[in-house]
Formats: structure tokens, sequence, C-alpha cells
């Protein structure tokens, strides 16, 4: 194990040097940060220093070294991840995606804006933001940015936003029926004006379902600028509201499902805080200094999951989960398996990539968020002009 350290360095070194790097040396220092977070399971500058191998003979120099680099303005992060998302999306053969927006705090001062890639019950981070600001509540002028990055990104595929009630803007939904290629999912409040034109004028309707239903409608108008949607409303046996549900397309029983998807992310913070680094264990408080912390995490995330994908598909999953059948997340097994390649002189993935979408090994005991709403009762109802259908 010696030499484990330098082996998944140079490793990563050769996953990251597909990015347009200006600097040899920031690509160094990256590898033995990423490198650190891996090998010491924490967040905690102190505790990576311990794994790199250097000509510095003081600690003290390479914490300096790392919190340089954190604050080193002239490292474009954004740029760097976007054309490592790229080249790692290139050989997807999904052509439709479903991506995450949603938001974290840090020690009620900071606020954490995330776009993620949803990807094996687990959610990829494609882009964020992080902004001085105690309220997970963001307007629409504050995360746009972050979209259009990913919709740069993107552009070749299918999208499909999954976002939850404090994101149920106007300018978001206006935004999205801009984008080519892109459909929403987001979830309203109970209480949204909802309108059914007569033919002649708006008029007010409810959108109601019991406990155990489903039900879906189309060619309706949402808030007082009757903006057209579609709406699909789900009531899960055993919980205590029903989601209701926006669409700019067809709502049926898979916008519901699509929309299940959406807890990933939260899976995902899990992993970044208590299940995983420790992300608020952190003591840097400089909002540019923790978006370059996100980019290190980022790396890393990507690498566990990929290399957790990889392990299963080959076969290998036995040998690092005690399970009969998949009972860890494809990060935890990536992270199994790089401390058991770097002990036993195993090989790690050579090359970062994304095989399909599906997941051929899902956890058992996982609580499925996607097909809850298959065996209810479903209605389907049509607003045109005065005409109020109903189909069963």
């Amino acid at each position: 194990m010696t030499n484990a350290p330098a082996r998944l360095h140079d490793t990563v070194i050769e996953w990251l040097t597909q990015a347009p790097w200006k600097d040899a040396r920031h690509l160094d220092t990256l590898a033995w940060m990423v490198v650190g977070l891996l090998l010491s399971g924490t967040i905690h500058i102190s505790c990576w220093i311990h794994y790199v191998r250097s000509r510095a003979q003081q600690a003290q120099s390479v914490e300096r070294r790392f919190r340089r680099w954190l604050g080193n303005e002239r490292i474009d992060v954004t740029g760097l991840f976007g054309t490592l998302v790229t080249t790692l999306l290139a050989n997807c053969d999904h052509k439709r995606l479903w991506v995450v927006l949603d938001t974290s705090v840090l020690w009620n001062r900071f606020c954490v804006i995330q776009v993620a890639l949803v990807f094996r019950g687990r959610a990829l981070p494609l882009a964020w933001q992080v902004v001085d600001k105690r309220s997970a509540s963001v307007c629409f002028r504050e995360y746009r940015p972050v979209l259009e990055q990913v919709a740069a990104w993107l552009s070749g595929w299918e999208v499909v936003l999954l976002a939850d009630r404090g994101f149920r803007h106007l300018q978001l939904v206006r935004w999205l029926k801009r984008q080519p290629h892109w459909h929403g999912r987001i979830r309203m409040k109970a209480n949204v004006p909802i309108y059914r034109w007569t033919g002649k004028h708006y008029k007010p309707m409810r959108c109601r379902v019991r406990a155990g239903e489903v039900a879906f409608w189309h060619r309706v108008y949402l808030w007082n600028v009757f903006e057209e949607a579609g709406i699909a409303i789900g009531w899960e046996k055993g919980a205590k509201e029903p989601w209701m549900i926006w669409c700019d397309d067809w709502a049926d029983a898979e916008v519901l499902a699509d929309y299940g998807r959406r807890f990933t992310i939260e899976e995902g913070f899990l992993d970044y805080k208590s299940n995983g680094f420790g992300w608020e264990d952190s003591k840097l408080r400089d909002t540019s200094a923790l978006q370059r912390l996100c980019f290190v995490m980022a790396i890393a995330t990507w690498i566990l999951i990929c290399q957790g994908s990889e392990v299963v598909d080959a076969g290998l999953r036995r040998k690092v989960d005690p399970h009969w059948r998949r009972g860890l997340s494809y990060a935890r097994i990536g992270w199994n398996w790089i401390h058991h390649a770097l002990s036993r002189g195993e090989t790690l993935i050579q090359q970062l990539f994304l095989p399909t979408l599906d997941d051929p090994a899902p956890v058992p005991t996982a609580k499925d968020r996607t097909r809850w709403m298959d065996p209810l009762p479903q209605r389907l109802h049509f607003c045109i002009h005065n005409s109020y259908n109903l189909l069963i």
C-alpha cells in the first residue's frame, strides 16, 4: 500500500488530462487533492497531506499549496468541468437525460445551487453555484446561470429537468419552453391558481384527487398570466399529501415516474455530507474557495460512481460488497474497490465513461419512487374550450 497514493495519483492525472489545463501544476495539485479526499474519506484538507508525494518537507507547505489552489481565481473550474462532462457523455447511449435542480445550505450561511445528472440511483454533479445566503430558497436570477451552463453542455440530448416546489417560478417555466429538446417536471403547491379556457374566458377550476388516486389534466392554465400547462397529480397510499407536477408536454404516469427520480439528488447531498465526504466539516468560509471545493468533490464523485459501475458491470461486485444482491450504492462500491485494488494490486478503471443509465443490479431494499402510481386508478381529463371530458 506504500505506493498506493502515487498509483492513484497517476490514474487520476490520466482521467483529468482531457480538460484544457493552462498550467500543469494546477492539474497536479488537483490530482493530489482528489487522492487525499478518496483515501482519507474526509473533506479536511489537513488529512489529505499525508497522501501527497512531493519535495515539500513540512506538512504546512502542502496545506498552503492546497489552500492557494482553492483560492486561485485564475482556475476556471466551470470551463474545465464542462469539458470533462461533455467528454464523459460523448459515448452515452441514451438520448434522454434526467437532470435535477436543488439547493443545500451549509452552516446556515451558504446556499449551494446544484444541477445533477440522474444515474443509477444517484445524482452526478453537472454544475453548481455557491451563494452567500442563509436560506435554501433562491430566485430564478440566482440559478439561471447554472441552468444555462448545463444547457450548453447537453445541447445534443433531450433533457428532462426535475425540480421541487422551491422552483415553481414562472420564469423557469418560460425558460424551459424556450430551450430546444428540454422538458420540465416541477412540483407545484396545492393552492396554485388553475384555470380552463371556456372559449370566451378563463374559468377557475380545481384539480383534486383522493388518497390512492392518480389524475391528469391537459390544456389547463396556471397563475394569473394563464400559462398553458399539463398537470399530473398522484396521491400515494400512506403519503401525507399528493404530488402536483407541472409538465410542458403530455401529462401521464411517466410524468410522475420522472419526478420520482428527483430524490436521487438528496442521496447525493448525503454522500457529500454525513454519508461520505463530511462536507460540513470543511473550515472554508469563502464562496470562491467553496466553489472550487465543490469541483474537487464533483471529480471524486464521478470517479467513484464510474468505478462502481464498471465493477458491477464486470461481475466483480461481490469482491467489495458482502451482500448476496447489491446492497451498496455505486459510489460506495467504487470507493471500496479503489481501496481493494490499491491494497491487492488489482486494476483501477482506466477511462471514465458512463455505461447505460439503466441499472442492471438495483438495490432490492431501496424504495422505488418512480413506479408507485402504476397500480392506482387513473383518470384523464381534457380541458378544451367549453368541454370537460373524462376518460377512465
